[in-house]
């Protein structure tokens, strides 16, 4: 209940409270009439401030009932993003997993390269060496050829 809502309700209460003092101290001279008149009278004043306490009462249970509403639906959107979230997280996980993979997979292959490389350079000295020395060997044999 806000402020001003309490705020009326106590003084309605107070006011029949005053009211019903009134006519405590109130002499009747005889007429039990006034008495009955009165208490009437803050009998109605309480019933009042009763009726104006529960509508007031029923307000806040239906705003309360909305607040409560409200809350389960935001709950359930930051379960929905929390969950949007660890998905996310482990995608991405999963991402940098294959990253790491190919990354690996890639230095691999660079060293294969590497090392082919290392290999075609040797085996072209060799040929050169081959074809060289065979040169070296054909000369030689146009040299020692009978008749010329």
């Amino acid at each position: 209940m806000s402020s001003p809502d309490l705020a009326e309700v106590l003084q309605a209460r107070i006011r029949a409270n005053i009211d019903a003092e009134i006519i405590a101290h109130t002499p009747t001279d005889g007429d039990e009439r006034l008495g009955i008149d009165g208490l009437q009278l803050h009998t109605a004043a309480v019933e009042e401030a009763v009726a104006e306490a529960e509508v007031l009462g029923e307000q806040r249970r239906q705003e309360i009932e909305q607040a409560a509403k409200r809350i389960a639906e935001l709950e359930r959107q930051v379960s929905t993003l929390q969950e949007g979230i660890a998905k996310a997280e482990a995608l991405g996980d999963r991402q940098h997993q294959k990253a790491q993979t190919s990354a690996k997979r890639a230095d691999q292959f660079l060293a294969e390269i590497i090392e082919m490389t290392g290999e075609f350079t040797e085996m072209s000295k060799q040929i050169r060496e081959q074809a060289a020395e065979m040169n070296r060997l054909r000369a030689e044999l146009e040299n020692y050829r009978p008749g010329q």
